[in-house]
């Protein structure tokens, strides 16, 4: 067997699982609600899809990365479970092979899952609206592919590393709770805590902008900041705006020559490489030195 193998075998195996095809249609068909009934009072077609695809993308913030866990985080940890890992490596397969090509396999579906999203927004929105505004479109969905991407690459760490399903589980869903849920409904907002040790128990002066980089280290931050890169400027967000005076306008935001580059727009890129890189590094390393009797 090759990557090529092992990827088709599990891609057989999953895309079996009627749990991720409801996923997908439910995805799917809000999608498509969210393209009917859109609209704005001015009726530009033009500017109602550009508003659509940013409303969209902004759920699907939320929603596609435990979609992504879900698809991935048993892909290594329920063949060691299981005992599949041995049948796997006895084909024979070298553990890259294994690691590889469950990888692809789980990233395409989670890419086929974004393409269905947006075949079915932009059918609608075409029908519905007769507008393609085609970097809004296009750009949102890269950005999107790339930021699902990122959680693939988590739980594909998460899943090698682990030993059992369980372990994987706590792992999947305690990373979306730490690197999503903290910063839609903040409990606990990490940049406080770091605020708070750096002003108070280390004495420093207060800085915004440091608060803000720790906040921007999750991918769910650096995906709204990657979306401005592809939405018109009044569709832009304003993510940080501690860092600057509240009736700052976003141009002026982003041209501020005051404004630190790690906190730019165009560091997001960064953000996201990191996030699909290294935890793959880390997960082919503890799972290539583990022991699978």
């Amino acid at each position: 067997m090759s990557v090529l193998s092992v990827a088709r075998k599990d891609f057989r195996g999953v895309k079996r699982s009627r749990g991720l095809w409801g996923v997908a249609i439910a995805l799917g068909m809000i999608a498509a609600f969210t393209a009917y009934v859109s609209g704005t009072a001015t009726g530009d077609s033009t500017r109602t899809v550009q508003e659509l695809f940013r409303n969209l993308s902004l759920l699907l913030s939320v929603v596609f990365p435990l979609v992504a866990l879900v698809a991935t985080y048993l892909a290594i940890a329920g063949e060691r479970e299981g005992g599949g890992i041995k049948f796997l490596l006895s084909m024979p397969n070298t553990r890259l092979d294994v690691f590889l090509g469950k990888l692809l396999s789980r990233a395409g579906i989670v890419a086929g899952g974004v393409v269905f999203v947006y075949v079915a927004a932009v059918s609608v929105a075409m029908t519905r609206h007769g507008a393609f505004p085609v970097e809004a479109i296009f750009g949102t969905f890269l950005v999107t592919l790339v930021y699902g991407g990122t959680f693939v690459s988590i739980a594909m760490s998460l899943s090698a590393a682990a030993a059992s399903r369980s372990r994987a589980i706590a792992g999947a869903f305690g990373s979306y709770f730490v690197l999503v849920i903290l910063y839609i409904f903040p409990v606990i907002r990490i940049p406080d805590i770091v605020a708070w040790v750096h002003t108070t128990i280390l004495g420093a002066d207060a800085n915004p902008d440091l608060y803000n980089a720790v906040q921007y280290t999750s991918p769910f931050m650096a995906y709204r900041k990657a979306r401005n890169l592809v939405l018109p400027d009044e569709l832009r967000d304003v993510v940080f705006r501690s860092s600057m005076p509240d009736d700052i306008s976003y141009e002026m935001a982003r041209t501020d020559p005051e404004l630190p580059a790690y906190l730019t727009d165009e560091f997001s890129l960064v953000i996201l490489t990191f996030w699909l890189v290294v935890p793959l590094l880390l997960g082919y390393w503890r799972f290539n030195g583990a022991d699978l009797e």
